[in-house]
């Protein structure tokens, strides 16, 4: 091998890039080098094993192409670099934040001990847990509480959804435990409203 090769391929192996193109279903991606584009290659996922995850990347992102033995038709693209196309969307110490393309927010501050979601208007979260959901802490609800009288989980599984307290519940100040109604008579009479 020629000197110059030997060169041609170290400077091959590592090397700054921008996302030209992304399938989806093949699950490569074309990396833009200067002028020239790769063939179809793979882009490194954080997880690939009995743990998957999916998180593509997007045109203009900037990655390292990686490329054994200097050969960019082995070429991977190792996700992400901020540029000033995509900067950093955060800038404190001990913060993991996400920021999707709709504009949802997932972040845990470290700091402040805090894990915040937010999603944009109209969207949505489902939480399916068979085995049940318990939240230890006082537990603040802005909006309207549904509860369905029977849940299907599945064609064979159906839950009651029973509503059940063990201490009081209070509904605009009238206590479910020690009210009292007004307007009490005897027979078939319809008593007065809770106090």
């Amino acid at each position: 091998m020629h000197a110059a090769d030997v060169d041609r391929r170290i400077e091959n192996l590592l090397q700054l890039g921008t996302i030209a193109s992304v399938d989806l279903q093949a699950k490569r991606c074309t990396v833009k080098v200067g002028e020239l584009v790769t063939a179809p290659i793979p882009w490194a996922a954080q997880r690939a094993g009995d743990a998957k995850n999916w998180n593509p990347p997007s045109e203009g992102e900037q990655v390292m192409l990686l490329c054994p033995g200097g050969d960019p038709k082995r070429g991977v693209a190792l996700l992400a670099i901020y540029s000033d196309a995509n900067p950093a969307p955060a800038d404190r110490e001990k913060l993991d934040h996400t920021t999707y393309a709709d504009g949802a927010v997932i972040e845990y501050d470290a700091v402040a001990h805090a894990l915040k979601a937010t999603l944009p208007d109209g969207a949505t979260a489902d939480i399916t847990a068979t085995g049940g959901i318990h939240a230890t802490g006082d537990v603040t609800i802005t909006g309207k509480l549904h509860v369905t009288d029977t849940v299907q989980l599945d064609a064979d599984t159906h839950c009651s959804a029973t509503v059940t307290a063990d201490t009081d519940v209070v509904g605009n100040g009238v206590s479910l435990h020690d009210h009292v109604t007004t307007g009490v008579t005897a027979g078939s009479q319809l008593s007065g409203p809770p106090q």
